[in-house]
């Protein structure tokens, strides 16, 4: 069942957007975050912000350049960083289509697993059923 509200167990990782203070609160240690929130919307000294837009902007990652993504989240792994959280979901969703996204996805999880890091993954309630029953057997 989808979730709404609190982080409830270890083993729930495809969580509610609105539960994203929560997880950053909740979650010890560092973060990579991937957000379409601008740097400095957040005030946690523990996460590494990979902003995805596609204003140009020293901070942004366009988000079509996927593998910019994947290796600034490998980069943070191979320094010890314990979480990794896609809270971008739908919009790579839509810039990069279904099939892509959800290889994108898979990635994250695999590099996660491989490092003995956590990896969460936020969408919002207007999410397709059979897409997030796909995105909950990649993650979960």
């Amino acid at each position: 069942m989808f979730l709404r509200g609190k982080v409830h167990s270890e083993t729930q990782r495809v969580l509610d957007y609105r539960d994203l203070p929560a997880i950053l609160r909740h979650l010890k240690g560092e973060k990579v975050l991937i957000t379409r929130k601008m740097p400095g919307e957040f005030s946690y000294p523990d996460v590494i912000h990979i902003w995805v837009t596609r204003v140009r902007h020293p901070q942004a990652v366009e988000p079509t350049n996927l593998h910019v993504i994947e290796q600034r989240v490998w980069d943070s792994l191979s320094r010890g960083t314990r979480n990794v959280i896609l809270d971008a979901f739908e919009y790579l969703l839509l810039e990069n289509g279904l099939e892509r996204t959800l290889r994108f996805v898979g990635k994250l999880r695999d590099m996660a697993l491989i490092s003995d890091a956590n990896f969460y993954v936020t969408v919002s309630g207007g999410i397709d059923n059979r897409v997030l029953t796909m995105l909950k057997r990649i993650v979960e």
